[in-house]
């Protein structure tokens, strides 16, 4: 017979003064001390690789950083070094690191950083590390040259292109003991405080859950005994039942989909993108692969009712395009002084749109989607612009944050078979039109989910928030590269800086090397299109 919620929650409580629940030890006083188990923390994929977080495998807590996609040995994870860290200054440095793919590699623990506008790479420590064996990178005093700037460090190879794990990052003042790193936690079922047992004090966490909600992750992974994606009462009794010994082991049961419900959460989207960042696509992603079908480049014309008269636009139609189908529309915008062509056909050299957005979606990284690059510049008196100090020319790009809205998308949505609403509609831009789609964002909320910036202009302005919930992107990006000389790495990181400021979830991107232009552009849309329309099922 079935118990009720009230017996059942009478038991709960009756347990919840047996004991105090342990507490977490208290930080050190590293500057630096990455453990991995909150996410990337802040670490990105140097030249081709990309980074994530994975369970299972650690040399301490139940994460790690995976690096992957390495296509040379400099390719590894990277991270920068903030305003703790000072030139002509003495520090330890301290990591671990691991491969499975070969049977002995020689990792380094590497710092980058300019002089004088020249970049350098002293080496900090080195290791040989054994299959499938946790490897000690070590330096217990390092200078960082003085005159340094840019500092970063990085984990790289001597000559393998392997995948890696890497944990237990960690710097401090020169004279520092780091700590041994306490052994890996295996995160099991019904282990709700990870202290190896499932006992009264889990079911006494079981019942805050129900009360308070976990909003720790982890601990909801966890309590989640049934794996059925959420949290519920259900949960709570499989955990008493196991700690009573009535069962030996937990169910596992269908994930449950409600329909319409999301596939991630504005802030699930933002880490899973934010693990997955690369620093440079790989160069396969520009290759058209035998095989694959990829998409059709038309170039066409609509009428834009600010501008009184007809604009060009090109537009990528996904391979096997169907009319019966409804496709979901990103809109990509172009910078200064620039045309319909600049985002997909011709940039500072090839632009690889077709191409990265092709082979993400042949790879099923990426949902079918039609891809419009638009002329932004929207005047009813100008063709074009003339100087980036003229008012008229600054107002016809502004022009466009309505132009899109007011023309672009309901000629799109007539001529084509487009699935409508925020769900199914993002837009991103380069430069100018990077500023533009974060003020479009901003003002449109209810119809963009998904807004995306690479080295955006300044001059952008607003609320850097959304009053609504319900407007919020799905998915925020702001991409910035390190060498632009144009916007420089500021101005994007100060719109970063006004959305962290308001607590919007978002993803920052840092091209490290990356320059105004196709190679911070790329990077961006290689790591966009795998987030754009993932929000719903």
């Amino acid at each position: 017979m079935k118990k009720s919620i009230p017996t059942i929650m009478a038991a709960m409580l009756a347990l919840s003064s047996a004991s105090a629940i342990p507490l977490s030890a208290a930080e050190t006083d590293y500057l630096l001390h990455s453990t991995f188990e909150e996410g990337t923390e802040k670490w990105s994929g140097r030249g081709s690789a990309s980074v994530k977080t994975v369970s299972g495998i650690s040399r301490s807590g139940e994460y790690s950083l995976y690096t992957s996609g390495r296509e040379s040995s400099w390719n590894g994870a990277t991270v920068g070094l903030g305003s703790d860290f000072r030139a002509g200054q003495d520090y330890a440095f301290s990591a671990y690191v691991m491969t499975d793919a070969e049977d002995s590699v020689n990792f380094y623990l590497t710092l980058q950083y300019s002089d004088g506008g020249t970049a350098k790479y002293p080496k900090i420590a080195e290791i040989s590390a054994k299959k499938g064996e946790w490897a000690h990178l070590e330096n217990s005093s390092f200078t960082i040259p003085d005159g340094a700037s840019d500092i970063q460090l990085y984990i790289e190879t001597e000559d393998s292109k392997c995948s890696f794990y890497v944990d237990e990052v960690a710097a401090a003042l020169s004279g520092t003991t780091f700590d041994e790193p306490p052994a890996p936690v295996k995160m099991n079922k019904g282990d709700i405080n990870y202290d190896g047992r499932i006992d009264c004090f889990d079911i006494v966490l079981a019942r805050k859950g129900l009360i308070e909600e976990f909003t720790d992750k982890k601990t909801l992974k966890a309590a989640d005994a049934d794996s059925n994606g959420i949290y519920e009462l259900a949960d709570a009794v499989l955990i008493m039942q196991f700690v009573a010994g009535k069962i030996d082991e937990f169910p596992v049961v269908e994930p449950v989909v409600v329909p319409g419900q999301q596939k991630y959460t504005c802030e699930e989207l933002t880490e899973k993108i934010q693990n997955e960042l690369v620093n440079n696509e790989p160069s396969s992603s520009h290759q058209e692969k035998g095989g694959v079908k990829y998409g059709t480049i038309r170039k066409e014309t609509y009428f834009s009712k600010k501008a009184g008269k007809n604009k060009p636009y090109n537009i990528l139609l996904p391979a096997d395009y169907d009319e019966s189908k409804q496709y979901p529309v990103l809109y990509v915008l172009h910078g200064f002084f620039e045309n319909e062509d600049r985002m997909i056909t011709r940039g500072n050299g090839v632009m690889y749109t077709r191409q990265i957005v092709g082979n993400a979606i042949a790879s099923g990284e990426a949902k079918d989607m039609i891809v419009v690059c638009p002329f932004i510049f929207t005047s009813p008196t100008m063709n074009d612009a003339t100087g980036f100090a003229d008012a008229g020319s600054v107002q016809g790009y502004n022009n466009f944050v309505d132009d899109i809205v007011d023309s672009l998308m309901p000629h799109i949505e007539e001529k084509y078979s487009v699935a409508t609403g925020r769900d199914n509609t993002a837009v991103t831009g380069f430069s100018m039109g990077g500023m533009e789609s974060l003020m479009i964002g901003m003002k449109y909320g209810s119809k963009f989910g998904y807004v995306g910036a690479i080295c955006p202009a300044p001059g952008g302005s607003g609320a850097f928030k959304w009053n609504d919930p319900s407007e919020q992107p799905y998915l925020l990006m702001i991409t910035g590269g390190t060498q632009d000389d144009v916007v420089g790495l500021t101005t994007p990181e100060g719109y970063h800086n006004n959305f962290n400021k308001n607590g919007v979830p978002h993803v920052w991107h840092v091209v490290q090397n990356g320059h105004h232009g196709d190679d911070s552009i790329h990077s961006h849309l290689y790591c966009f299109v795998r987030g754009v329309f993932q929000a719903t099922e």
